[in-house]
């Protein structure tokens, strides 16, 4: 796989930001061409992973990765094996899990559908994640080989407990090989006495003599048999010691014999320095010494490290030499030292120059910051115990991450800071705030924030721009789960005008800017100015998806479904809405709260199809993501009230309202909730057939113009019940000319045609009504035809087919609605079952010349549903193609009498 495939898998993944970091975990460590080839070791790992869990537990230096990186070039049958060097990010189930679905995806090609194609773990509730997880392994054709290296280093009760739910029921497709210098902390007896268990030990991976006289050959080490007994007895086996015995000789002179190797623990540390380092040339083991700070190393970076420019020259040498440098992938770019090799190192660099160990720290923060790798640049920072670095690094480059799924990397690293110097700097009180909305306590960020504010002066002139977006983007997080939207406009504002000024500069400026455009736009549309909101949610859209701010860009999308949904726009509403939800679902992030608006519209969408079920199905899961944030969830409990309501449940909508009027009471809505709910109440006004009290609701003063069309509708409908035909007209009128809700001016030409059959205008109440029908086909409006005076509606609408003969298939579903249509039951054989009202409707299609793509787009529903439809549909007249279906229909009076489109 390419460099350019593996970022573009990592960026549809939303994996880790640190891009080239990642990738470098994910490739197969090259096998130097020394390596000595052992089937015997292959032929373990061939029957290991047959079973569920492999782990080869050895300690440093037993060959453990390169014996199983040779294995791993050439694995037997079918399949494909996944390679995952762990590091101390991965103590992180977020950062686990990401970098294990991306090492799958890096191995093998996932299928369309499959859960793993977009799983993104890091913003969804564990147990989704998890089922996710199995559910795509299960679905994988051939079964994938997943290597997890260095798994000692893996502690976090979280992760392990994650993955001993994975191996309680194995996925047939995941086989797991564990390489560790410990036993892991699994359940390996239950896994054993289910013989799902194999183990390869250091006895097992220990060198006989012939290995070791074949490990000797490659190095250019003569030896005799004899000599190679010896090594074998006293290193043990140990390829680690027989490597440095084969060093120690090549280097010595003719003096040096293989009974001069030691062999030991001690002894090998001691060749490790002497052989691997003291023998060096003075740069080479400075070299060594300081690039010994990071756990993986590039060209770069080492010249970063050590001012010398030979950096990539210095690391190439070094592997060429066998001198326990590893290459991490194919183009030669990121290498890492052995363990044994890096543990000496470090300690000596500790012993000869431990001051300088900061400040080389320092410049491995500086320079992943500069490489765009944010993360291991808050972790160098953290390991310098340079605070005031870290905290100009976290609202400089890091601080949009904490909305994004890489949120748990990054409070890892701020956790670090002492308690006691999170008052030192304004840069550090917004990392106390941004800890406190990890952890879930959004109310208390407040204290901090406002001494960033007040300290920001005290901030270098670097630091302070990021200092006080990153003020404006986090006050914006409390102000919006308390419902302070007013607040919340102002903050993001705020935050909008600083990146496009001062802060243009900043390095995370675009993040920023996405991430208050984001809430800029929510807050707009709460204050019902629907315009420019649905403008900035638009250029948000732009800079989430161009900067893959997987969580904002859900956000976004879920105000614009919203936006359009609640003017009408229901089309594209559902188009909006439902590229929100499906990035939730690939993501395996529900219940999100960004997505919440988003169920919220495909709800109040499909009520307004009749889809009376996914309405309520979407609504169950917007209340769930809603919790968190008191706008959204009091929207959430009025569309109850609302669907109620239109369902006849008029007691269980003033119990959900009633609840909605306690949370409401208790502070100040934002304009558009305060109007829904006033329309919520007239609604239910009318259900309950009290027009009067609806006529109340928007009593008011003379030259009281409603705000917006589905008030003046509302009034007008209560006008119409209430026999006061004159008022209803006056409103009705001006609406007919001025309306731009496509939705309103449905419910505008139903009530005008009703009116004008009241006063026995049949001819002008049927025009209106095939306006009426003609707004609500090109949007899908089914729900205002079907509850209302429905005797009126059955009487009129089989008329007026002669005003709109290009509306008779959605006419057809209409009348069929309001029960009109023969019964089935009634017909001849071979039915036996009815006709739902939908399959119907889906029949009505057949005798066009439209595909099954295209009747899914005109009913406003997946391919697969009408797929399913038609399934039905010709099990129940008893056909097996389409043309039957259409002939056997027009037998039985199934068939409109007028063509279809």
């Amino acid at each position: 796989m390419s460099p350019a495939d593996a970022e573009q898998f990592l960026f549809d993944a939303s994996a880790a930001s640190d891009i080239h970091l990642l990738t470098t975990k994910l490739a197969r460590p090259r096998v130097p061409s020394t390596y000595v080839d052992r089937p015997r070791i292959a032929g373990m790992l061939d029957e290991g992973t047959r079973r569920a869990l492999t782990v080869v537990s050895a300690g440093a230096g037993w060959g453990k990765t390169l014996a199983t990186a040779s294995w791993a070039a050439a694995p037997p049958g079918p399949g494909s094996v996944a390679w995952l060097s762990l590091d101390e990010s991965d103590n992180h189930p977020r950062s686990f899990w990401t970098s294990f679905v991306a090492a799958i995806r890096s191995a093998t090609e996932i299928p369309h559908g499959n859960p793993l194609a977009g799983l993104a773990p890091g913003l969804g509730g564990r147990d989704g994640n998890h089922r996710r997880l199995v559910a795509g392994l299960t679905g994988l054709p051939d079964p994938v080989v997943v290597v997890l290296d260095d798994f000692q280093i893996v502690r976090e009760p979280a992760v392990l407990t994650g993955i001993a739910e994975l191996l309680r029921h194995p996925p047939e497709q995941l086989r797991l090989v564990l390489l560790s210098r410990a036993v892991p902390a699994l359940p390996l007896r239950r896994l054993e006495l289910r013989g799902e268990l194999a183990e390869i030990r250091s006895h097992d991976l220990a060198f006989d003599v012939p290995e070791a006289l074949a490990l000797f050959a490659a190095d250019g080490v003569p030896i005799e048999p004899d000599e190679a007994r010896l090594l074998v007895d006293r290193t043990e086996g140990w390829p680690a010691g027989l490597q440095l015995a084969a060093y120690f000789l090549k280097r010595g002179g003719p003096d040096r014999t293989a009974a001069d190797f030691a062999g030991n623990d001690q002894a090998v540390s001691d060749y490790l320095v002497e052989e691997v380092l003291t023998n060096q040339p003075p740069e080479l083991q400075q070299f060594l010494l300081r690039t010994s700070v990071t756990e993986r190393l590039t060209g770069g970076l080492a010249q970063a490290l050590t001012d010398d420019s030979r950096g990539q020259r210095f690391l190439e040498l070094l592997e060429r030499s066998n001198a326990f440098v590893v290459g991490l992938s194919p183009d030669r770019h990121w290498y890492r030292y052995h363990p044994m090799l890096r543990e000496m190192l470090r300690h000596q660099l500790m012993l000869v120059e431990p001051e300088i160990v900061p400040d080389l720290e320092r410049r491995a923060a500086l320079w992943f910051a500069a490489n765009g790798q944010p993360i291991e640049a808050l972790r160098h920072s953290a390991d310098a115990a340079d605070w005031a670095l870290l905290g100009r690094l976290f609202v400089t480059r890091a601080a949009p991450l904490m909305v994004s799924s890489e949120r748990s990397a990054v409070a890892a690293q701020l956790a670090r800071i002492p308690a006691g110097r999170l008052t030192e700097a304004p840069t550090l009180a917004v990392a106390a705030a941004a800890l406190c909305m990890h952890a879930g306590r959004v109310q208390e960020m407040r204290p901090h924030l406002d001494r960033a504010r007040a300290q920001l002066d005290r901030t270098s002139p670097e630091a302070r721009i990021g200092t006080s977006i990153a003020i404006h983007v986090f006050s914006a997080a409390v102000t919006r789960s308390r419902g302070d939207i007013d607040a919340l406009v102002a903050d993001s504002a705020a935050a909008v005008g600083e990146t496009s000024g001062p802060g243009a500069s900043l390095p995370a400026a675009d993040q920023y800017r996405a991430i208050a455009l984001s809430n800029l736009g929510t807050g707009l549309l709460w204050c019902d100015t629907f315009d420019e909101a649905e403008a900035r949610l638009q250029e948000g859209l732009r800079l989430t998806t161009a900067h893959r701010l997987d969580a904002s860009r859900i956000n976004v999308l879920a105000h614009l479904g919203l936006a359009a949904a609640v003017s009408g726009r229901l089309q594209r509403g559902f188009g909006y809405a439902t590229q929100a939800v499906e990035l939730v679902d690939a993501r395996g992030w529900e219940p999100l709260p960004q997505a919440a608006t988003a169920y919220l519209a495909l709800s109040i969408i499909h009520l307004r199809w009749n889809d009376l079920d996914e309405a309520q199905s979407q609504l169950a899961r917007g209340a769930e993501a809603a919790r968190p944030e008191l706008t959204a969830r009091c929207a959430a409990g009025l569309a109850q009230a609302r669907l109620y309501a239109s369902l006849g449940r008029v007691e269980a909508a003033r119990e959900q309202l009633a609840r909605v009027r306690g949370e409401i009471e208790r502070w100040r809505p934002p304009v558009l909730l305060q109007r829904w709910y006033a329309v919520t109440e007239a609604e239910l006004d009318l259900a309950a057939d009290d027009p009067a009290a609806a006529i109340a609701r928007f009593d008011a003063p003379t030259g009281y113009q409603p705000p917006f069309d589905r008030e003046q509708t509302c009034l007008a409908e209560a006008f119409l019940a209430g026999g006061d035909t004159h008022r209803a007209e006056a409103i009705l009128s001006p609406l007919r000319v001025s309306t731009n809700d496509p939705t309103a001016a449905v419910e505008v030409w139903l009530l005008t045609a009703l009116l004008a059959d009241r006063q026995g205008a049949t001819d002008r109440a049927l025009g209106a009504l095939g306006r009426a029908v003609d707004a609500a086909r090109r949007e899908g409006v089914r729900r205002p035809f079907l509850f209302g005076p429905t005797d009126r509606l059955s009487r009129l609408l089989p008329l007026t087919a002669r005003w709109d003969p290009e509306a008779a298939a959605f006419l057809d579903e209409l009348i069929a609605g309001l029960g009109l249509v023969k019964p089935l039951g009634a017909l001849s054989a071979p039915t036996t079952e009815p006709l739902t009202d939908r399959e119907l409707t889906v029949l009505n299609y057949l005798p066009t010349m439209m595909t099954n793509a295209e009747i899914a787009v005109e009913l406003f529903v997946s391919v697969n549903t009408v797929k399913a439809h038609l399934k039905r549909i010709f099990q129940k007249l008893g056909v097996t193609r389409r043309r039957d279906a259409v002939r056997r229909a027009r037998e039985l009076g199934l068939l409109s009498k007028r063509p279809g489109r």
